[in-house]
């Protein structure tokens, strides 16, 4: 298992599966992105939904 960064968003990649879970840096939950490739676009709809603060 590991954390990784996105600027204000923390992921956790676990080798074990595709899905990627997503939060905040201060820890609100975001979601699943089905896989790696899906981390942005779920970042860009918590940002669009949320105006853009994490």
């Amino acid at each position: 298992m590991v954390l990784d960064r996105y600027g204000d968003y923390v992921v956790i990649f676990d080798a074990d599966t595709d899905v990627v879970p997503v939060f905040t840096a201060h820890g609100q939950w975001v979601g699943l992105a089905d896989n790696p490739d899906a981390i942005a676009t779920l970042i860009d709809i918590h940002e669009r939904v949320n105006g853009g603060d994490a």
